[in-house]
């Protein structure tokens, strides 16, 4: 988790989120406008999806979650407590999504950074709409899928993440790929096969130690499924790389 520290004066810029699980810590308040895309949001333990047109706020100080399994953009605001507090913009409160008419969003388009006056009216305006919920969370992926990262040589089953979020199986396997844009067993092959090819970039351990360290049945299960997505066997992919300077070997 990052802890980022307070701006001077409001920031305004338009950023895209990546589709792995991050947390975050800021002692500012921030605010997400949806533009395009979509951004999974956990705020003090509440989902919210930050869509476009979907404008959420994140208090100072509250740990939240995050993740954006395709292409998106979000205007990002960052708001210094103290300029909030002098024009008593009532923001911070609470994470309540709120979704904006098209007017505010056009204007929101156009803010641009160290015009404070321009800034603090939309600010007035856009919290005077009435919050809602917006969008259905997926969020109980969010804890899952940091601990199927940290022991990928484990034997996961889809229907033990299913049960994990209280869902059977076939809705959870809708709700993963809509929120990592692929089926369960594709995002854990693919996460498996990047650990592997970091290992065996940067240790010295051997394919079978890292194809065990990494989930896979065996040697040749993995050499399969190397070979299939990236054209060559790990060894001839190995053999391409820099030499390791690491001896370490994989933990499972």
């Amino acid at each position: 988790m990052t802890v980022t520290d307070p701006p001077v004066s409001p920031l305004i810029a338009v950023r895209s989120y990546p589709d792995r699980v991050l947390s975050d810590r800021h002692g500012y308040h921030q605010l997400l406008l949806g533009l395009e895309g979509g951004v999974e949001l956990e705020v003090a333990g509440r989902g919210r999806r930050v869509e476009p047109g979907v404008l959420v706020p994140i208090p100072a100080g509250e740990t939240h979650y995050y993740l954006a399994p395709r292409d998106n953009h979000t205007l990002v605001v960052d708001l210094p407590q103290a300029w909030c507090e002098t024009l008593a913009l009532g923001i911070g409160l609470a994470p309540d999504a709120r979704r904006l008419p098209p007017a505010l969003m056009a204007s929101a388009r156009q803010l641009e950074e160290g015009d404070s006056t321009a800034l603090a009216a939309w600010l007035s305006s856009a919290m005077r709409v009435p919050a809602h919920t917006a969008g259905e969370p997926r969020l109980r992926l969010l804890r899952l899928l940091p601990e199927i990262e940290a022991d990928l040589a484990r034997r996961w089953r889809v229907r033990d993440w299913a049960a994990r979020c209280h869902l059977a199986e076939a809705a959870f396997a809708r709700q993963f790929h809509a929120l990592t844009g692929r089926s369960p067993h594709a995002w854990l092959v693919e996460r498996r096969l990047a650990k592997a090819m970091t290992l065996m970039a940067e240790t010295s351990a051997s394919i079978t130690e890292i194809a065990l360290a990494c989930g896979f049945g065996d040697t040749a299960h993995f050499s399969r499924t190397f070979r299939e997505r990236h054209g060559l066997s790990p060894r001839g992919w190995r053999q391409a790389q820099p030499i390791a300077t690491s001896a370490s070997k994989p933990s499972r």
